[in-house]
C-alpha cells in the first residue's frame, strides 16, 4: 500500500479582535452602518483590522450580504445584546 504523503498545514494567527481600530456606526439608521464600513475600507491602510459597532438589526443581514457580494472575507460577526460587532481587513 502507498504512503500518503502528510503535509504541514501553516496556521495562521488568530488576528487580536480586540486591537482592531474600531468604527462605531451606533444608533446609524440602514444603511448607514454599513456605508461607514465602506468608507473606512477605503481610509485605513490595506491589512488594518476593523471592528464596526451598530446597533441597526438590518446591518446583521447588510454585512453579511456584503461579505457574499463582494467576495470581501467577514472575520468574525457577533451580536452582544443589541449592538452588532463585524471584523474585516481594509484594504482592497
Amino acid at each position: 500500500m502507498a504512503k500518503i504523503p502528510t503535509e504541514t498545514v501553516r496556521e495562521q494567527p488568530l488576528p487580536d479582535w480586540d486591537a482592531a481600530e474600531r468604527v462605531d456606526a451606533r444608533n446609524l439608521p440602514c444603511p448607514q452602518p454599513l456605508l461607514a464600513m465602506r468608507r473606512a475600507l477605503r481610509e485605513y491602510e490595506v491589512g488594518t483590522l476593523l471592528c464596526v459597532i451598530a446597533t441597526d438589526e438590518a446591518s446583521w443581514r447588510d454585512f453579511h450580504s456584503f461579505a457574499a457580494l463582494s467576495g470581501r472575507s467577514l472575520l468574525r460577526a457577533e451580536r452582544r445584546d443589541n449592538t452588532f460587532l463585524y471584523w474585516l481587513y481594509a484594504g482592497k
